[in-house]
């Protein structure tokens, strides 16, 4: 199934690539560990986005290979990989924004998501940063689930402080029109990650192929997904990229269960 494989394109880029190296990566050394790989059995997630309100500091977190999209976004996500098949389980918490890729000469210009920083629980999840350009740091993760709730949060890189709390309050509501079609314009977008100066592709969830909220009615045995109301609470910090980026709106959120075995390697 399209959705278990990553799509990768690399294009030799000549320019400086900016902030690729990502807050915290003083707490990132090579894993003593050997690499190993993850193959991904089942795991569930929170993914909220929102508004930006700084834009001359969002402008400034973007590398230099990319562009400013039409419109200013940020995707924050907590995700707990509880069942492997192979490699220790682990969770994550990531920070995107939406960025431009103008793509190489004859190329189209595409959309994609660029992660700022990618703090993981395990030692072996490090090896995504060195093989791939992810800006994975060390640090802790967690996501607790009640009956109508999700909290996710994610530490500072070496500290015991909150980077972020993100809220997520289960709505048995339909989603509105204005939902959907913001659900719709960024289920396709793919994520990117600069690796050696090149920009690797890594795809959407589903392929691309289905919208957010179609994913339960296509393959109910894979997804199970929850929309909700989203808030988000985080220490005014300069360093802290959601201070920095003073977060705006909440705009759409979900919790997403998905049973599928497939591993994170190249095409």
């Amino acid at each position: 199934m399209k959705s278990a494989r990553i799509f990768l394109t690399s294009i030799l880029i000549i320019t400086f690539y900016g902030c690729a190296t990502g807050y915290g990566s003083q707490y990132v050394k090579p894993p003593e560990r050997p690499a190993i790989q993850h193959v991904y059995q089942e795991q569930d997630k929170i993914v909220a986005y929102f508004e930006v309100n700084n834009i001359n500091e969002y402008q400034k977190l973007i590398p230099n290979i990319f562009r400013m999209p039409p419109r200013p976004l940020c995707r924050v996500s907590v995700i707990d990989f509880y069942d492997m098949v192979s490699g220790p389980p682990y969770l994550e918490s990531s920070i995107e924004i939406l960025i431009k890729y103008p793509g190489a000469p004859g190329e189209k210009e595409t959309l994609g998501w660029y992660c700022l920083m990618m703090p993981v629980t395990t030692e072996e999840a490090l090896w995504g940063r060195f093989y791939w350009g992810f800006n994975k740091v060390r640090g802790k993760v967690t996501l607790e689930r009640y009956e109508d709730k999700y909290i996710g949060t994610s530490f500072a890189p070496g500290r015991e402080t909150p980077y972020f709390k993100l809220n997520l309050e289960v709505e048995k509501d339909e989603l509105t029109a204005d939902q959907k079609s913001f659900l719709g314009f960024v289920s396709p977008i793919p994520a990117l990650t600069i690796k050696d100066g090149r920009v690797l592709n890594w795809g959407a969830t589903g392929g691309g192929k289905y919208k957010i909220y179609e994913f339960e009615k296509v393959a109910p045995r894979i997804w199970k997904v929850k929309f909700g109301g989203g808030s988000i609470e985080y220490p005014k910090d300069p360093q802290n990229y959601l201070t920095r980026m003073d977060l705006g709106k909440f705009i759409a959120g979900y919790w997403l269960k998905q049973r599928y075995k497939y591993s994170l390697a190249p095409k």
